[in-house]
C-alpha cells in the first residue's frame, strides 16, 4: 500500500471524527464576520444607557429649576424618562395649574440648541390636582385651537362654574390672570336684574396664566347665557362648555342659539335647555302614564315582567319629547332590611333606564337612582300601601339640581 493511499484514509477518518463530534453536541461553526456586528450591538446599548440617563436628567433639572425660577417651593418632582409627576400641597387649585404649565414649557440646552425635554407632566388626583394627562390625547385628539388639544387647554384654560340659584349667581372657579377676572366679574353685576337676579357672590382665584385667544369670549358666553335663566349652570371643564338652564319657553331657542355656536376656544359640550311648560307637560304625562298603570317586576328582583312592555313603549315615547337629562327613580316598601331596599330600588331603576335606551332614548339623557324605602307615598302598614310605595318615577332633572 502506499503512502498516498495511507494518508487519504487518514485524512478521511479525521473528517468523519469531526462531524461526529458536532453531532454529539459541539458547538457548531460561527462565521467570524457575525462577531463584529455583535460588539457593534453590544455597545450601542451600553451607549444607550447613559444617553436615557442624560435625558432623564435634563428633563428633571430643566423642570426643578423653572419651578424654582417662578417662586414654586411647595412642588416636588420625579422623573420617569420625560415622564414628569408634581407632588406636594398645593396652596390651591391655581397652583397647581401654573405649575403644571411651567413644568411643560422648561425648557433644556441641547446641541441643537433650546429644548422642552418634559414630554408628559402629571400632577396626581387630590384637593387641587388633575387627572393625568391621557396618553392617546396627543397622538390621536385633533388640535381644537392654537393650543396642542383639550389636555393643555385644561392646563392653559382653567375651569369654572357659574351658578344661578333663589336669585343669586355664584362665580366659582379660576381664571387666568386679574384683568379677565376683573371683566367677568364687571359683567355679572351689570346683569343684576330683579327678580331674575338679585345679587352676585364672587368666589374667583386667579391662576397667574396669560389668557388663551378666546377665553375671555367663552367666559362672557357663561355670564350671558346663565343670566337669562331663572336658574341653571354653566362651566367650562377640559375644554367644554357646559349649560343646563330652566326658562320661560318663549327665551329658550335663543339662549340655546347662544350657547351652541361656535366657540373660539374649546367645544361645546352638553346644553340642556329646559323651559318651563315643557318640563311641566313631561312631568305630568310620566306621572299620569305610571300612575294609572305599574312597571311590574318579578318577585325581589330587577327583572321587568314581559306584561309591562306595552307600558314602556309609552314611557319611551313620552321621554323622547322631554327637554334635558330625566332621572329614572326606584323605589320599595320598608319590608325587609334597609341596604338591600337601596340595592334592588337602583337595579329596578338601572333595568328601567336599559329598558327605554333598548327602546332608542338617548343614554346620556338618562340617569337612574335608587332611594329605597326612604321616601314612601304612602304608609306601609298595610298591603295597599306598600303596594303604592313599590314604584317608579320618572322626573326631569331641574337645572339648580
Amino acid at each position: 500500500m502506499s503512502h498516498e493511499t495511507v494518508d487519504g484514509e487518514e485524512e478521511a477518518r479525521v473528517m468523519r471524527s469531526r462531524r461526529i463530534a458536532r453531532r454529539e453536541g459541539h458547538l457548531p461553526f460561527v462565521p467570524f464576520g457575525l462577531v463584529p456586528l455583535a460588539g457593534l450591538g453590544l455597545l450601542f446599548l451600553i451607549a444607550l444607557i447613559p444617553f436615557a440617563l442624560g435625558v432623564q436628567g435634563a428633563t428633571k433639572r430643566a423642570v426643578t429649576e423653572a419651578l424654582a425660577a417662578n417662586g414654586i417651593d411647595w412642588a416636588e418632582t420625579s422623573v420617569s424618562g420625560q415622564s414628569v409627576t408634581i407632588t406636594g400641597d398645593a396652596p390651591s387649585g391655581a397652583e397647581a395649574h401654573r405649575a403644571r404649565l411651567i413644568a411643560r414649557k422648561a425648557a433644556s440646552g441641547t446641541p441643537f440648541g433650546l429644548a422642552r425635554p418634559a414630554t408628559r407632566v402629571t400632577v396626581p388626583q387630590g384637593p387641587y390636582g388633575t387627572q393625568p394627562e391621557p396618553e392617546e390625547a396627543e397622538a390621536a385628539t385633533p388640535p381644537v385651537t392654537p393650543l396642542q388639544g383639550v389636555t393643555d387647554i385644561a392646563i392653559a384654560a382653567p375651569s369654572w362654574t357659574f351658578t344661578l340659584t333663589h336669585g343669586v349667581l355664584t362665580l366659582n372657579g379660576t381664571m387666568p390672570d386679574q384683568e379677565t377676572k376683573d371683566a367677568v366679574v364687571r359683567q355679572a353685576f351689570n346683569k343684576i336684574y330683579p327678580p331674575r337676579i338679585t345679587g352676585v357672590n364672587d368666589y374667583l382665584d386667579v391662576a397667574g396664566l396669560e389668557a388663551p385667544e378666546g377665553y375671555v369670549d367663552v367666559v362672557l358666553r357663561g355670564v350671558n347665557t346663565i343670566a337669562q335663566c331663572d336658574t341653571g349652570q354653566a362651566g367650562f371643564e377640559r375644554g367644554r362648555f357646559n349649560l343646563r338652564c330652566e326658562l320661560p319657553d318663549t327665551e329658550a331657542d335663543a339662549v340655546r342659539r347662544e350657547a351652541v355656536a361656535s366657540m373660539p376656544l374649546g367645544t361645546v359640550g352638553r346644553i340642556d335647555i329646559l323651559p318651563h311648560d315643557a318640563v311641566i307637560s313631561c312631568e305630568a304625562e310620566l306621572t299620569d302614564l305610571l300612575k294609572d298603570a305599574r312597571i311590574e317586576f318579578d318577585s325581589s328582583s330587577a327583572v321587568i315582567d314581559a306584561s309591562s312592555n306595552a307600558l314602556l313603549d309609552a314611557v319611551a315615547a313620552a321621554v323622547k319629547a322631554c327637554p334635558g337629562t330625566l332621572r329614572i327613580e326606584g323605589h320599595t316598601d320598608s319590608t325587609g332590611p334597609e341596604d338591600e331596599n337601596e340595592v334592588l330600588s337602583r337595579n329596578r331603576a338601572l333595568a328601567v333606564r336599559n329598558a327605554l335606551v333598548a327602546r332608542e332614548v338617548d343614554p346620556e339623557r338618562l340617569i337612574a337612582e335608587g332611594y329605597g324605602a326612604s321616601r314612601p307615598v304612602a304608609g306601609n302598614t298595610t298591603p295597599e300601601g306598600r303596594a303604592r310605595n313599590r314604584r317608579i318615577e320618572i322626573r326631569v332633572v331641574r337645572a339648580s339640581e
